[in-house]
């Protein structure tokens, strides 16, 4: 990469998306099926052009759309006026020169209106940190990770297929600008507009190829199938590889060597920054980025795992994860995605790692007991979570709208299978006044008055659902819980087990509120405290849509579509049409029944469990696809969700960084 084309990069997303313009003291889709439109560009929608030739004030109109739906034919545009005629843009029964102009300027006005709605779908939510007060060593060890963090970002970009369109961004409007540095490319993921063809950060309309796989191949679910059933499918679809194609023949590439001089930059960072911590003070996080340097320079990744395994709030004051982990953006959600999460470790996390660390064996031993045959209680190894206040995220942390508030890594390996993982709580995000005011807006909208009397800002409630959350990925089969051999990813796919493992993460936490009212660790008020947030956080990602612009599904939108589905399916939601306070008219709310929640949570549970512990696919898409598009859609109440719901914008998370 040139120097030209790196401090290109790096103004844009480290300096206006990763820091929000703000990094004081640093130096400085497939996406959904094309319709086939005029002059190569998506076409236009018959109102659209309509209204976009009044405000031009060109005298033409599209009369009628019969003969070839979706597309404007030349003998259906018509001149208004008195006996105006249409010769100046259609000749020998197609369209002028001059048409392909005016067509093209409403084509880019439509796309300019687009991404002003993709971008109007965020709410911009700041996260900022002073770390001015440092010391003068702290401070540069500070540079070397927010330089690191600014060339995850670029490798992260190519693996999504993005990088190479960045040159093509300078020249771009301010609105197309914006939205490629927050989505991370030119392709749209807001849910209004990701599945529109004209939501696009540049005028030609790239289709989206993941760097991960061929560029020469159907990038679909068809090809992520294709993969799979091949004899050394799990070779292909392993986490930290590519696909690449050699004379008909699929290859998987090391990350290490297609990513070569990207990991090696940032190997050097990570040694660097190693160099200026005080072992003294900071020996745990020394080892570990130099473990971590090591993993970028031979994508090997366990050394790096131990070393951050063993880190946490007692022999660190930060929190580093730079690896990659996730797989939620990749095509197959099969690659990992390389990120950065850096934070200040929360010593508020060691009231509660002491209150719950015991419970561990006993949520093991209980969830064993309701799962049942063939699944037997494990020894349990992974500490309760660590509590962490984010500084910045950068790569596939970065997410466009939202942000991660728990996680528990790693997702493979022999730190994750022996269940020695790392569970960290996000604790400063969403906690400014916006975000409150909005959470409590959203969920009035969809609860009754009875139901929201239990609602409240205070942290606590959300803070202990994401912990055991967290705490679920480390219990029961999780993602290195093996069935003859063979992963979740091998027997239900990568886009199926995702979406079951978190449900078993999302209901566990739910299913364990019972035990820790029952062990006096919360109150009654408390418990149904954390049932309230719970379900208002399924609605949030119900709204959000079941699928991406790539027709990939959301694993929140769907675990959340499922037990919003079956809570109201077994009586414990009930919907309650009632006169609105404000208005007056007929409403209709979900009411919780908090006598039938914990029966429900149990039942789907034990469902879940089962589920995961025999590797019963066809189990798994019976209990998901009714809720999410099938026949008990009815009981999830999507379109009220949506409708009331989307009216709201979403935190996009913007960081500014002092030191």
């Amino acid at each position: 990469m040139s120097l030209k084309y790196r401090h290109s990069h790096q103004k844009m997303f480290l300096a206006a998306a990763l820091a929000a313009g703000v990094v004081c003291g640093a130096p400085m889709k497939a996406a959904a099926a094309k319709t086939a439109g005029l002059y190569g560009l998506p076409p236009l929608p018959r109102m659209e052009f309509n209204r976009l030739a009044i405000q031009a004030n060109t005298p033409t109109f599209w009369a009628d759309d019969a003969k070839n739906p979706g597309v404007l034919d030349s003998d259906e545009l018509a001149g208004l006026g008195v006996n105006a005629g249409v010769d100046k843009y259609v000749s020998a029964g197609g369209f002028t020169a001059e048409f392909e102009k005016i067509y093209r300027q409403f084509a880019e006005a439509y796309r300019k209106e687009i991404m002003r709605q993709e971008l109007d779908q965020g709410l911009a939510t700041l996260v900022a940190t002073d770390l001015t007060a440092l010391p003068a060593k702290d401070k540069e060890f500070l540079r070397h990770i927010v330089k690191a963090a600014g060339l995850i970002d670029e490798l992260h970009l190519k693996q999504k297929g993005a990088l190479a369109f960045v040159l093509k961004m300078e020249s771009a409007d301010p609105e197309s600008k914006a939205a490629f540095a927050r989505n991370q490319g030119p392709w749209c993921e807001a849910p209004k507009t990701e599945k529109n063809h004209f939501c696009s950060s540049l005028p030609d309309f790239p289709d989206r190829l993941w760097d991960t796989y061929p560029s020469d191949e159907p990038q679909d679910e068809k090809f992520c199938q294709k993969l799979q059933g091949l004899a050394d499918g799990k070779d292909l679809l392993a986490p930290f590889v590519v696909v690449r194609k050699n004379a008909d023949k699929y290859e998987a590439v090391s990350y290490s060597k297609v990513y070569e001089k990207e990991m090696k930059a940032i190997a050097e960072e990570l040694k660097a920054a190693a160099k200026t911590l005080d072992p003294s003070r900071e020996k745990a996080l020394q080892r570990y980025l130099s473990a971590a340097a090591k993993g970028f320079e031979t994508n090997s990744w366990q050394e790096a795992d131990e070393a951050w395994a063993a880190m946490n709030a007692v022999n660190s004051a930060w929190y580093l994860r730079i690896a990659p982990d996730e797989v939620y953006w990749d095509l197959c959600q099969e690659k990992a995605g390389f990120h950065v999460s850096f934070a200040r470790i929360d010593q508020g996390s060691l009231e509660w790692q002491k209150k719950l660390n015991p419970l561990r064996d006993e949520m093991e031993q209980s969830l064993a007991k309701l799962i049942g045959d063939p699944y037997k209680a494990r020894p349990v190894k992974f500490r309760m979570p660590d509590f962490i206040g984010i500084i910045l995220n950068a790569g596939d942390s970065r997410h466009p709208l939202g942000a991660v508030t728990g996680q528990s890594l790693p997702n493979w390996g022999k730190v994750a299978t022996e269940g020695r993982g790392r569970t960290v709580v996000m604790t400063n995000l969403y906690t400014d006044p916006d975000s409150l005011k909005l959470a409590r807006r959203k969920a009035e909208s969809m609860l009754t008055p009875q139901t929201m009397a239990y609602f409240t800002e205070e942290k606590l409630p959300d803070l202990l659902g994401t912990i055991i959350h967290e705490a679920m990925h480390n219990l029961g089969p999780y993602s290195d819980y093996k069935i003859d051999g063979k992963g979740p990813s091998d027997i239900f796919g990568g886009k199926l087990a995702s979406t079951m493992e978190e449900l078993k993460a999302q209901t566990g936490s739910l299913y364990n509120i019972e035990l820790l009212e029952k062990r006096g660790v919360i109150s009654e008020e408390l418990a149904k405290q954390i049932y309230v947030r719970s379900i208002a956080w399924c609605f949030g990602h119900i709204s959000q849509g079941m699928t991406d612009g790539s027709g990939n599904p959301k694993t929140y939108s769907q675990l959340s579509a499922v037990q919003i589905g079956f809570f109201a399916e077994e009586g414990a939601l009930v919907w309650d049409e009632a006169p609105d306070s404000a208005g007056g008219r007929t409403v209709g709310k979900f009411n919780l029944n908090f006598d039938k929640i914990a029966p429900a949570v149990e039942k789907l549970m034990q469902k879940v469990g089962r589920i995961k512990a025999t590797g019963d696919v066809a189990g798994a898409k019976a209990l998901v696809e009714p809720y999410v598009g099938g026949d008990k859609k009815h009981f999830v109440r999507m379109e009220e969700i949506e409708d009331r719901l989307l009216k709201f914008p979403k935190a996009s998370m913007v960081y500014s960084v002092k030191y």
